[in-house]
């Protein structure tokens, strides 16, 4: 019999997708398998779906074994107490089939720590206090608990797939999961008793402080944080125990507790490193290791990768452009079939922009080939005054991005922060931070790395390309941001990513390219094709070097460019007229062409009319590969364009144009 990840429709934003890979790989980490890790973090920035992959992934495994679900949120450090009472409470629940989980020692904890006992209490002598402290809270706690027994239960549909005699079939299933919760046992076992007497948790971590007295107002703010962290560590401890001597050999599937946003319970540095690296240590004792066996799997989700031993990382994933197209069919409005490709070209798959977007009502019957300039200039609600949807898709993913930060959001911040997105890498956001004395603007942003926008991949990538993309299109309409020449930045990160490169670096192209300087780009691609074998490597180039946004033309009506006529601008006047009067050679020329061409085909604010463009790059593609040592990349790429270019529309207002 096999499990199937049915759920593997992920709701974002009421539409949904499919998802499989991640969730697949989530529900393959719950099995009960010595030889993997028993830590799983889900990473990606805020809107890349962590939270919709870790609740599909709950109702699944919740039916085959006992699970929790917290959303880190809800809880602050010093309340990380009512987090276990709630996993205590979700993983033992009645449900059939399933065995029953029951925490002993963690209610026990939980009700030394209602009364004043600590981790270092001499449990011998004062055990019959804590016993007298644990029926009183058991007591008191009852009511509740049949309240909470009485809701109303959720159905939660199974899939499984049966193999009989090459015959496959599939059974569907529901089961009502209710919070028909367990009352805390009447007796305690004496090994539960053993476990406080011996303090079988051994040393901790996080020690508790000797000499504080009692009464928290006798506490300073250090002590108090040491106090709380030795509290937490004590309830890992107990909540591993509970769960170890409950786990069976037979047992398929581990116990899972899911912590979203998991970060939310961080601490101050020195403080501890908050819930997550309470269990990893806890975990890692030898209290625990039980021949091996992991009986409880972690899954959490960050915005950053973490950079742990013995811990699974899987990345939120974009959508793919399959996934956009099926997006934009399940939503209710009538969508242009030229709109997924253009809105996946403009977020990459960052699954909150591209949801919102398709799911705007802007873009019902609107038709797609003049782009999405039209689309990001209407105006939310209606009103003159009103935020177009580029202002507040831009805003409203700056939030999303700084949401765990302090960051004020005035303009001087927003200035400093588009500054910032003409860096590829974490070094050179540093490096303009220093040039342009960006660090009083950036007060409250602890982390730089989001700020990278190249630094990850998948989701993260994509929100920080996109949030680049809308803030520099800002900066053209912001005459008070005038603390960088933009240009100038470009050539400044250039000039840095040279230092003691014996040749030009992929970036060098990048950032010279994005300060406009189109032909000194072209020459030295031209030269690279005097040496033998650099063909595939010209290509790569010119990849890299295209996707930076291009620069503000100097022209009252560039607004109403076609691409062609954005093309000819760039072929005529960031070409010819930086070359000093010199003629062009033939393949100086044909590169010109391409790399005019592409860079217009790779901004995702252009709009569908590309069809002459893609037939024009098609040429300059053949002519230089019928030149060159190598023909095959510069063939590929020629029939690659023209088979595009079928795809493409023809714009009437391109009819007159001869370049």
């Amino acid at each position: 019999m096999k499990l199937l990840p049915m759920a593997t429709r992920v709701d974002v934003s009421g539409s949904t997708i499919l998802r499989d890979r991640p969730l697949d790989e989530i529900l393959d980490f719950c099995r009960d398998d010595s030889d993997r890790p028993g830590n799983l973090v889900v990473h990606g920035p805020s809107g890349s779906g962590k939270t919709t992959l870790l609740t599909q992934s709950d109702e699944i495994m919740r039916l085959i074994t006992p699970t929790a679900f917290i959303n880190c949120n809800d809880y602050r450090p010093e309340t990380v107490p009512d987090l276990f009472r709630d996993v205590s409470d979700q993983m033992s629940a009645k449900i059939p089939g399933l065995p029953r989980c029951h925490f002993p020692r963690l209610d026990l904890v939980l009700a030394a720590l209602g009364g004043d006992l600590t981790p270092v209490s001499d449990y011998t002598r004062c055990w019959p206090d804590l016993v007298r402290l644990w029926k009183r809270q058991a007591r008191s706690g009852r009511r509740d608990r049949r309240e909470r027994r009485d809701g109303t239960a959720t159905t939660v549909s199974l899939v499984v797939e049966v193999n009989l005699l090459f015959v496959k079939f599939q059974v569907g299933a529901a089961r009502p999961v209710g919070p028909a919760l367990a009352l805390p046992r009447r007796k305690i076992d004496t090994d539960v008793e053993r476990w406080f007497k011996d303090r079988a948790w051994g040393s901790l971590i996080n020690p508790f402080p000797e000499h504080t007295g009692t009464k928290e107002e006798e506490w300073d703010r250090e002590t108090a944080w040491r106090i709380q962290t030795s509290h937490n560590e004590w309830l890992v401890h107990a909540f591993l125990a509970d769960l170890r001597d409950q786990a069976e050999d037979g047992d398929q599937y581990r116990r899972v507790v899911f912590l979203d946003d998991v970060d939310a319970l961080k601490q101050p540095a020195g403080q501890g490193g908050g819930l997550l690296a309470l269990f990893r240590s806890a975990q890692a004792s030898p209290a625990h290791q039980d021949g091996g066996r992991t009986p409880l799997l972690l899954v959490s989700s960050t915005p950053e990768q973490p950079a742990l031993t013995r811990t699974k990382a899987i990345p939120a994933p974009d959508f793919s452009p399959a996934e956009v197209r099926e997006l934009a069919d399940r939503t209710p409005h009538r969508i242009d079939d030229h709109f997924p490709q253009l809105i996946f070209g403009l977020t990459g798959g960052y699954v909150a922009a591209t949801s919102y977007l398709l799911q705007d009502p802007a873009i019902d019957g609107l038709r797609a080939y003049n782009g999405l300039q039209h689309l990001l200039r209407h105006r939310r609600g209606g009103a003159e005054d009103a935020p177009t949807l580029q202002e507040h898709l831009g805003d409203t993913l700056i939030k999303a991005l700084l949401k765990h930060s302090e960051l004020d959001l005035a303009s001087r911040t927003l200035e400093a922060l588009t500054i910032c997105s003409l860096a590829k890498d974490l070094q050179d956001v540093d490096y303009l931070i220093r040039t342009y004395g960006l660090d009083e603007d950036l007060t409250g942003l602890d982390d730089h790395r989001w700020l990278a926008w190249n630094e990850n991949s998948g989701a993260a990538r994509s929100a920080r390309a996109l949030m680049m993309r809308l803030l520099l299109r800002r900066w053209q309409n912001e005459p008070t941001w005038d603390r960088c020449d933009r240009d100038e930045a470009f050539r400044r990160l250039a000039r840095r990513s040279d230092e003691g490169a014996s040749d030009h670096t992929p970036n060098w192209y990048y950032y010279t390219l994005g300060s406009g300087d189109l032909m000194t780009v072209c020459r030295e691609l031209d030269a690279l094709l005097d040496l033998p074998g650099r063909e595939a490597e010209v290509l790569d180039l010119i990849r890299h070097a295209t996707s930076v946004p291009q620069p503000p033309i100097d022209d009252p009506g560039a607004d109403g460019f076609t691409p062609l006529q954005r093309y000819g601008h760039l072929v005529r006047n960031r070409g010819p007229r930086l070359s000093d009067g010199a003629p062009l050679g033939h393949r100086l020329s044909r590169m010109l062409r391409i790399v005019a061409g592409k860079w217009v085909i790779e901004d995702p604010f252009e709009s569908m009319y590309t069809r002459d463009v893609h037939l024009r790059v098609r040429t300059a593609f053949q002519e230089l590969g019928a030149v060159c040592e190598d023909s095959l990349p510069f063939q590929s790429e020629a029939e690659y364009h023209e088979n595009i270019s079928l795809e493409r529309p023809v714009n009437p207002l391109d009819a007159d144009m001869d370049f």
